[in-house]
């Protein structure tokens, strides 16, 4: 078959669908993964056939902020609802003009689609192919299912599909949270298929820092703030003060655009690097700190590791929440972070038992889930037939 991955151009969006699209190429199935110009060479790089279409994420962010000039007085939480529209929404139009018509001429049976990326539905309407939903971290609760709607809404009315909105809440939803970490309530999708998230990637040029692979040690506490938030003033500089005296090495990422001479000197058990990829890390962790990305939070539960969440912003602040219900994290929200904080989080987090029981417990909830290849034949055998409908 030839299926086609669509993603707003942001690592957090495109990397949890690639282990489905790794799988569907080593399954022999045609696979093409279409996103912003700013990400497609990276996908290009993983050996991925790569379609470059839309905005890019700062000129969708540049636009988001144009459309909400009033977004600091409003409460970090309440980001996520305000960002579908004016950043998902219309990005989405944008790269529907380009996405639709190569779609059209390419003939995909199955187009995979993540939680926020509108226009891949429109192509999948547009080709007469399959669509299904990818998640990218914690499903959306049942209230964001009116914002998702009014989102998707605004967009397929441009492309003359009404009627698209409820048949993309009604089509599979590819889960990749554990059920511990599933906020209360009915889910914004209603066609949940449960798929195992994976801690990352690992290609054969990815190497740890020499620095760090060298360390006898594998008692690491990583801290990272992700590929967007890591410029948010003053929580680096709090976190390391807080970590640095406990007989932990720490490992800090500060983005592959971010400068590690910002944060000044540090002690040898102290590493600074733009990037370490992550899948290669985490094995050598104890205690991971970071904002709360999807990515990160389920790679570390991936492995049984207990953490500190400090979210900034969008769907951070329901992964912290859900992850400090399971019992196995510790969340400080904004203006909370100071270097007695974390420092007081960190021991409780490596020093009570319960916080590991937990995070484990998510592990084996994670590894209990069906993986890539068995969800991608169910997918393959659906689209399939649908195909031999048209």
């Amino acid at each position: 078959m030839r299926i086609l991955f669509s993603g707003c151009p942001a690592y957090g969006h495109l990397h949890p669908m690639l282990p489905l699209a790794r799988a569907a190429a080593r399954g022999g199935h045609d696979v093409a993964v279409a996103t912003g110009p700013d990400l497609a060479e990276h996908l290009a790089d993983r050996g991925y056939e790569t379609w470059a279409v839309g905005p890019t994420f700062a000129e969708s962010w540049d636009e988001r902020n144009a459309a909400l000039p009033d977004l600091a007085t409003v409460p970090p939480e309440r980001h996520l609802s305000l960002d579908i529209g004016p950043l998902f929404g219309a990005s989405a139009v944008k790269r529907a003009v380009d996405l639709v018509p190569r779609a059209q001429a390419w003939r995909p049976d199955l187009v995979v689609h993540e939680t926020v990326e509108f226009a891949g539905a429109i192509a999948a309407h547009r080709s007469g192919a399959a669509h299904v939903t990818h998640g990218i971290g914690v499903p959306p609760p049942g209230p964001v299912r009116a914002a998702l709607g009014s989102a998707m809404g605004e967009v397929y009315e441009r492309w003359h599909a009404p009627d698209l909105p409820a048949e993309v809440l009604a089509a599979p939803y590819l889960d990749i949270a554990p059920p511990a970490l599933s906020p209360l309530g009915e889910p914004a999708f209603d066609n949940v298929v449960p798929l195992r998230p994976y801690p990352g990637e690992i290609l054969p040029t990815d190497r740890l820092p020499a620095a760090l692979a060298a360390r006898p040690t594998a008692d690491i506490a990583y801290l990272t703030l992700g590929t967007i938030f890591h410029s948010a003033p003053g929580v680096f500089e709090a976190c390391l003060a807080g970590l640095r005296d406990l007989p932990l090495d720490v490992v800090v990422t500060v983005g592959r655009d971010g400068d590690p001479e910002r944060l000044g000197p540090q002690p040898p058990s102290v590493l600074v690097e733009r990037y370490v990829p992550q899948a290669l890390l985490l094995p050598r962790c104890r205690l991971v700190v970071s904002h709360g990305g999807a990515g990160t939070m389920l790679g570390a539960y991936a492995h049984g590791i207990p953490q500190l969440i400090l979210p900034q912003a969008a769907d951070q602040f329901l992964n912290a929440e859900v992850a400090q219900a399971a019992g196995a994290a510790i969340a400080l929200q904004p203006g909370t972070v100071t270097p007695a904080a974390v420092r007081a989080a960190a021991l409780r987090l490596l020093g009570e038992p319960g916080f590991g029981t937990a995070a484990r417990a998510l592990r084996a909830q994670i590894e209990a889930t069906p993986g890539v290849d068995d969800v991608l034949t169910a997918l393959s055998r659906s689209a399939g037939a649908a195909c031999r409908r048209r």
